[in-house]
């Protein structure tokens, strides 16, 4: 942060400014709506190893950075093994992680230590590399 920038935030709270977020300034609107929110997403499901050029070449009349932000930030994908999914989990995916623990579970009590010795385990990283 430079120190005009500084400066001038300090002015402005001397001359009484309490807020601290931008006030609102015409510009150029937005070009992100939610039609063009629904059909990125409708391309990722399609197929999620998709790239952010692949979706570009899909859909030219959008620059690469605002797919991008798109894809992160309305959508909350992140990339993991070459294959973007969601950020925060679906009731789907909470479902099938909750079935999985009971399987886990059943298995457990019917073969005791046996069957935990059989477990393998390790991050993300590990199994994608």
């Amino acid at each position: 942060m430079t120190d005009g920038m500084v400066r001038k935030w300090v002015r402005q709270c001397n001359d009484g400014r309490t807020k601290v977020h931008d006030e609102a300034r015409s510009g150029r609107p937005s070009v992100v709506n939610d039609g063009l929110v629904a059909k990125v997403n409708e391309k990722i499901r399609e197929n999620r190893r998709f790239t952010i050029r692949m979706l570009f070449d899909e859909l030219p009349q959008i620059s690469k950075t605002v797919l991008h932000e798109i894809v992160t930030n309305r959508l909350n994908y992140r990339k993991l093994c070459s294959r973007w999914v969601p950020k925060m989990l679906t009731n789907v995916h909470k479902t099938k992680g909750l079935g999985s623990a009971l399987k886990f579970r059943t298995r457990c009590s019917e073969k005791g230590n046996e069957f935990l010795n059989k477990i393998v385990t390790g991050d993300e990283t590990w199994v994608c590399s």
